[in-house]
């Protein structure tokens, strides 16, 4: 089969592969569609400075099922499928506590196993959904890390609710989802973002307010004096974590999901002045994912994709988001192309 693949030399390069096969309780999906994640490039450059193998990557997986192993009983040959992109064991205490995105034992699809960026992929019967037959597949793909990752920060850990203001820092294809989720739950939702085109946008994705960091200040102040009850950030910087942690109201809940290497100082006031929560938001679940696959089918979610590849023009799409030049999502096809 065709894929992408990372060389150690830091090249992007398409490469003929032999199709992997399903073992007992694991489906082959052909994919149909690749979201291409900002976390790609940095798997990249991991891979260049030899910190990683050579590997195909790709987390944001939209398919057909082609094949199903001898023991699978939840999905049949030809269903369209989103892949959840952690492939848990099931077995360790974090999965026994449904806390799969934290794993001890478990693969990832496009970091320590092949992922999406080709034609067919192998994954666990337990991490397929269902695609509703609404939903395009482009828009689909970026549901299984774009979509569940937004979810968890703004709903399960940012606990976003009516009246709120959730402040999202850094309005790319995490951050579009993430104000459209917040929105879905009755918050006021503030984006920030440097350039203007990712406010813009925000705002056509249904934000109430969108601004340069350097303006943030001065947005958030007309929401009111309070401050936000909730901030994402997903930029992963020291700058954006003390934005964040500016704009924060008593009680507030600053969740970090996006990694970085800056160091940042937290005092015991900072926990304890005013209630405020500091979380770290990791991955996410199937049940994450199970919601905004419904989010969507009903028209309440759509991932902002404003480009669409054929597999063997990943190079220039990688070379393009790391230029800044893609707001929202590109997708890949390793197939036909969906108009």
């Amino acid at each position: 089969m065709r894929a992408v693949r990372f060389e150690a030399d830091g090249t992007v390069g398409l490469v003929r592969i032999p199709t992997p096969q399903p073992g007992p309780d694991d489906v082959l999906v052909q994919v149909l569609a690749a979201g291409v994640c900002r976390t790609d490039l940095h798997l990249l450059d991991d891979v260049k400075a030899g910190d990683r193998e050579a590997i195909v990557p790709g987390h944001e997986i939209v398919g057909r099922v082609a094949k199903i192993g001898a023991d699978v009983y939840s999905t049949n040959v030809g269903d369209r499928v989103v892949v959840h992109f952690e492939q848990p064991c099931g077995q360790c205490r974090y999965c026994r506590r449904n806390r799969t995105n934290l794993c001890e034992d478990g693969h990832t699809l496009g970091f320590d196993v092949p992922g999406g960026y080709a034609e067919f992929v192998v994954a666990k019967q337990a991490t397929v959904l269902p695609l509703p037959p609404n939903i395009e597949v482009a828009r689909a793909a970026p549901l299984g890390c774009s979509g569940a990752t937004a979810y968890r920060a703004v709903v399960a850990l940012g606990q976003a609710d009516e009246g709120d203001l959730v402040v999202v820092i850094g309005a790319g294809g995490v951050g579009l989802s993430a104000v459209q989720i917040a929105k879905n739950q009755g918050a006021r939702v503030l984006a920030i973002d440097p350039k203007e085109e990712a406010r813009k946008a925000a705002l056509d994705s249904g934000a109430d307010g969108a601004v340069s960091p350097d303006e943030a200040a001065s947005g958030r102040t007309k929401f009111g004096e309070s401050g936000a009850d909730v901030a994402i950030d997903l930029v992963g910087t020291k700058a954006s974590f003390d934005l964040g942690r500016s704009l924060l109201g008593t009680g507030g809940r600053f969740v970090a999901v996006a990694p970085g290497s800056e160091g940042v100082s937290v005092t015991a006031d900072d926990l304890v002045d005013g209630g405020k929560v500091y979380l770290g938001s990791y991955s996410s679940t199937m049940a994450d994912l199970a919601r905004v696959i419904a989010l969507a089918e009903a028209g309440r979610l759509v991932p902002v994709v404003t480009r669409k590849a054929s597999l063997d023009e990943a190079k220039a799409v990688l070379d393009d988001l790391r230029a800044g030049r893609i707001v929202g999502r590109a997708v890949l096809f390793p197939g036909p192309m969906e108009p």
